[in-house]
């Protein structure tokens, strides 16, 4: 494995561990620290693993990153959300499907928002990647 698949490989297990972590904070009826637990730890894991591909590639921060670190601070915010239950958890259910849609996108097609792309990412374009 290289290091860009160990990275990949983190960043998924973050993510992974966050939406399953939303879904115990905000369908339960009670505080539930291993909820919490695993949104933290869920977001660390987005943390590293997508710094870790960033510095791997070299990418610096396009608009499409640093969108995605918005998404991600949000994401974070959402545990106000859900301990003081400002939101149900249908609402919170699409506010984290769409936050969620969006950072996908932006992971998986890098859009440039009008810039000129850097050759890195006419490289990745080009194999697929």
């Amino acid at each position: 494995m290289t290091k860009y698949e160990i990275y990949r490989l983190l960043h998924f297990a973050g993510i992974f561990t966050l939406l399953y972590s939303f879904g115990s904070l905000f369908i339960g009826r009670n505080y539930n620290k291993a909820a919490v637990i695993g949104h933290g730890t869920g977001l660390l894991l987005i943390l590293v693993g997508g710094f870790g591909m960033q510095a791997t590639h070299h990418l610096g921060f396009p608009v499409w990153l640093i969108l995605k670190m918005v998404i991600l601070a949000v994401f974070g915010g959402f545990i106000v959300l859900s301990k003081r239950k400002l939101i149900d958890g249908f609402t919170a259910w699409l506010l984290i499907m769409i936050l969620a849609l969006g950072a996908a996108y932006l992971g998986r097609f890098h859009p440039t928002f009008g810039k000129k792309k850097s050759l890195w990412e006419n490289v990745t374009e080009r194999i697929g990647m």
